[in-house]
């Protein structure tokens, strides 16, 4: 026997759905996943080169298979990623049960921190230890770029990221667009959502998922740092 869902009513005046862009046609679904966790570097010293594109860990395998997954049971039409080695394994992942060939973007990568140094040059070396202390505990307080020494300052990594996913969302209108990036270009996107002035308002896990809803000029947020496909002993940050 088959079953028939019972008909929808039509949505009454003033709808508190329609704002949401729910029942609304030709919304663009946004999905940000965050990279799976990268393998991190083993020396004693900090050598800044060795933390810039690492691949990812083991429990980075695991984690992306995990992710691609829970995906796997959506329709997803584009993936897009960074050029950092990370995001481009994840999204490898992700792509593969739909048959899709991440489309690769260079400046959907993290912020570049450390940016201004010289090759070789070692901050310890440069910047006052009560400076740097200082700056640090700033950090803690505030999460902006602009406290960063030597960094891409906080203006220029939004203006790249915003104009990147702007461009994406525009030439797949109406359409599930996966971004597979960092932790700071989430941020970016649901930061200037939500009408937020931080850089880092919070710490995606690695290989959560994030979304929202898309239409024209309205942005609506459904849900962050969703990681319930990840079993306890998979979840990093």
């Amino acid at each position: 026997m088959t079953v028939k869902p019972p008909p929808q009513s039509p949505e009454p005046p003033f709808s508190v759905r329609h704002p949401f862009l729910i029942g609304i046609d030709g919304v663009t679904k946004v999905t940000f996943v965050r990279h799976a966790q990268q393998a991190y570097p083993r020396a004693e010293a900090f050598v800044h080169d060795d933390w810039v594109d690492p691949p990812l860990s083991h429990l980075g395998q695991v984690q992306a298979h995990a992710v691609a997954a829970a995906l796997g049971e959506q329709d997803v039409d584009v993936v897009v990623c960074s050029t950092m080695l990370r995001a481009r394994q994840t999204a490898d992942m992700v792509a593969a049960p739909h048959g899709l060939v991440p489309i690769v973007v260079h400046d959907l990568r993290e912020v570049d921190s450390y940016r201004d140094l010289a090759p070789g040059a070692k901050p310890a070396e440069i910047v006052d230890p009560q400076l740097w202390q200082e700056r640090q505990d700033l950090f803690r307080l505030h999460r902006k770029w602009d406290l960063m020494f030597f960094g891409e300052p906080s203006a220029e990594f939004h203006a790249r990221v915003r104009r990147e996913i702007d461009a994406v969302l525009a030439a797949h209108e109406g359409q599930h667009v996966v971004f597979v990036s960092h932790g700071g270009v989430i941020n970016s996107f649901f930061a200037e959502l939500l009408g937020l002035d931080e850089d880092l308002f919070f710490l995606p896990n690695h290989a959560s998922i994030s979304t929202a809803l898309v239409k024209g000029p309205i942005r609506r947020m459904q849900s962050i740092n969703e990681h319930q496909h990840l079993h306890a002993g998979l979840v990093s940050n």
